[in-house]
């Protein structure tokens, strides 16, 4: 499936990136952002800085996971701060690796799972295994809540839900926005839910929830989330680029940041991570 996304990608990134020669210095940088949380408020705080320090703008333009990619292998003034790796978004990365440069790691620690509220009895639904279980499958209504279908989560969703036979259970498709607003619906009821989950996210600051463990191993281990730009900008614009090869982050510290964005907005708690860190940015900013 995810070869389609990928064709899919190039055709939607016609409509937004004009290729030919190295544009003005004076051009905005692009930082393309896939709408997932951590990725819209650390591609904030990234943007705040270069417009301030490196008297560039930028330009952040929201589009899909397989877009973000190309994206940046094919714009030349360009970046995508969220690349999971090695798996989530390894077939993406497998088909730009060649044309676009590895900043290094932004965080660590990153993780996909199915996620459950804490009040669910873990002696009954501990694991995807359980789910199997008939009398869980019927207080779960048969149905397990995800995200937007072209997302690597989703992928590795479908993959459980064969491996593990869960045949009477429905993936549901809809946006991150969507799966929130679900699960905190179920949780003001304090109503049995699955949804298709991740760290770092504000829910996890909000409410009390836990992974369910994955025997199989279907949905991936603790990943890395890298940083990408085009060739053509490291070599243009080195001291932007060597600002991002700086940019790390704790997941103690992005969680209460998108908790704050939920309760305000992106653009506002970037710039109160800003004001709140100035010891952490004054060492990404050590090279400037």
């Amino acid at each position: 499936m995810r070869h389609i996304a990928l064709r899919m990608a190039a055709a939607a990134l016609a409509l937004l990136v004009v290729t030919g020669p190295a544009m003005a210095a004076d051009e905005p940088v692009t930082i393309y952002t896939d709408n997932y949380a951590a990725d819209e408020a650390m591609s904030r705080v990234a943007r705040d800085l270069i417009e301030q320090h490196f008297d560039t703008p930028v330009e952040l333009k929201p589009v899909s996971v397989g877009v973000s990619f190309v994206g940046t292998a094919r714009d030349e003034r360009s970046m995508f701060l969220a690349a999971w790796l090695p798996a989530t978004h390894g077939e993406y990365m497998a088909r730009v690796e060649d044309d676009v440069v590895n900043l290094g790691t932004i965080y660590t620690g990153a993780k996909l799972g199915w996620v459950v509220p804490d009040y669910v009895p873990a002696d009954q639904l501990g694991s995807i295994e359980d789910l199997k279980n008939p009398a869980v499958a019927e207080r779960l209504n048969g149905r397990i809540q995800g995200i937007s279908a072209g997302a690597g989560l989703m992928q590795l969703s479908n993959k459980a839900v064969e491996e593990y036979a869960l045949d009477d259970y429905r993936l549901i498709t809809a946006s991150g926005p969507a799966m929130t607003a679900a699960l905190k619906r179920a949780i003001e009821n304090e109503e049995w839910i699955v949804v298709t989950g991740w760290s770092p996210h504000w829910k996890w600051e909000r409410f009390d929830l836990r992974y369910l463990d994955d025997p199989k191993g279907t949905l991936g281990g603790e990943e890395h989330v890298d940083a990408i730009a085009s060739p053509a900008l490291v070599e243009s614009e080195p001291e932007i680029t060597d600002f991002i090869r700086r940019m790390t982050f704790e997941l103690d510290q992005i969680n209460p940041m998108l908790a704050e964005a939920e309760r305000t907005s992106y653009d506002e708690a970037a710039e109160t991570f800003i004001k709140e860190h100035p010891d952490l940015i004054e060492s990404w900013l050590e090279g400037e």
